[in-house]
């Protein structure tokens, strides 16, 4: 028979008292709801009684006929045991609505302290900080860091990029990090290695078999076990980029005890990973965008800066457009000067070396 963990049979008491606790708001509520109900009954009942002493109070009137002083009397008092009533009822049913506001509270209470909604949260969070990131180096250094304070048992983090065939840790929460993923690509071999091809890769405790020329490097640089996850082309949103570019990635986490990372810690890496890939996507993606919008800019900049220059050296010289640009090349190759340079120095203080236009 398997053994239960006591972080298990705490896990297991807690949902057992969710579970009561949810079990009897459903009960005072269905109470609250027959309750309710009863008042309605009798509200409408007294609702016809009143209605009845109105008609006989209307009778007797037309009649003529006046209530003895004994019948006004037991009337009066059933009116205001009626009224004393409903104002019972108001009352009890602003306690319950009071009670009912307090269970709802508690309830929203315990669904946010169970993990499930604690582990959801957390990764809006992490979903909205990575996002947010204006830079690809700046995503991977909050993914590493998300490692650590999400993953349970991870206490460092790094992410490793291989670009054209070489490797480098691109982020890390430790300096010790940093040396673990170095001692694997030195050795060739290890999980963070292996993790560039597989979903996860986990390393109950160093050395192991699968890595011989790994070794015990790891523990001596305070990483007894690792779970290492693939990141998705690191950060390229589509796999033609990633063949392109060459570019791939794993997220390592590491713990200072063998076994570190539980099943459910290494599902939660995994969903971390996959997290950490579309961000890291987007972030690069946002960035070529940025790059080619300026490239853009600056070439429509630099095509109105020459198209002024042509203009001033037609104008001036009586020169055909071709002349013109002509002259502005040649000065921009005998200045050693970028022929934008060139010409943003022509319109802006309309000095020009006419020595340098080729002679026919």
């Amino acid at each position: 028979m398997a053994e239960h963990s006591p972080d298990d049979e705490s896990q297991w008491a807690a949902e057992k008292r969710d579970f009561v606790a949810d079990r009897r708001d459903e009960l005072a509520a269905e109470r609250d709801a027959a309750a309710d109900a009863r008042e309605l009954t009798a509200d409408a009942r007294e609702a016809a009684l009143d209605e009845r002493e109105r008609l006989l109070d209307a009778r007797a009137a037309e009649l003529a006929v006046v209530p003895d002083a004994t019948e006004r009397a037991r009337r009066a008092g059933a009116s205001a045991a009626r009224e004393q009533a409903r104002r019972r009822r108001e009352q009890a049913h602003e306690e319950r609505d009071l009670a009912a506001g307090a269970r709802d509270e508690a309830a929203d209470l315990r669904l946010e302290a169970r993990p499930t909604t604690r582990l959801a949260a957390t990764f809006a969070a992490i979903a909205e900080q990575l996002f947010s990131t204006d830079s690809f180096d700046a995503v991977l250094d909050r993914i590493a860091r998300a490692a650590v304070d999400t993953v349970a048992g991870c206490e460092m983090a790094s992410v490793t990029l291989v670009e054209r065939g070489t490797y480098r840790t691109a982020a890390s929460t430790s300096p010790n990090a940093s040396a673990v993923d170095r001692a694997q690509y030195v050795a060739g071999e290890g999980p963070c290695l292996d993790a560039v091809e597989a979903p996860v890769v986990y390393a109950r405790a160093f050395p192991d078999p699968r890595w011989p020329t790994l070794g015990s490097r790891p523990v001596e640089l305070g990483a007894c076990a690792a779970a290492s996850y693939r990141l998705a082309a690191a950060g390229s949103s589509r796999a033609t980029d990633a063949a392109r570019t060459g570019t791939t990635g794993s997220l390592n986490t590491y713990g200072s005890t063998p076994d570190a990372f539980s099943a459910e810690a290494q599902q939660i890496g995994l969903i971390l990973a996959a997290h950490a890939s579309m961000a890291a996507a987007v972030v690069r993606e946002r960035g070529h965008l940025h790059e080619q919008t300026q490239q853009l800019t600056e070439a429509l900049v630099s095509r109105d800066v020459i198209g002024q220059a042509k203009g001033i050296l037609m104008e001036r010289l009586k020169l055909t457009p071709e002349q013109a640009f002509d002259a502005l090349r040649h000065s921009s190759k005998r200045l050693n000067e970028k022929l934008r340079t060139v010409a943003s120095t022509l319109a802006e203080t309309g000095e020009f070396d006419t020595s340098t236009i080729p002679r026919p």
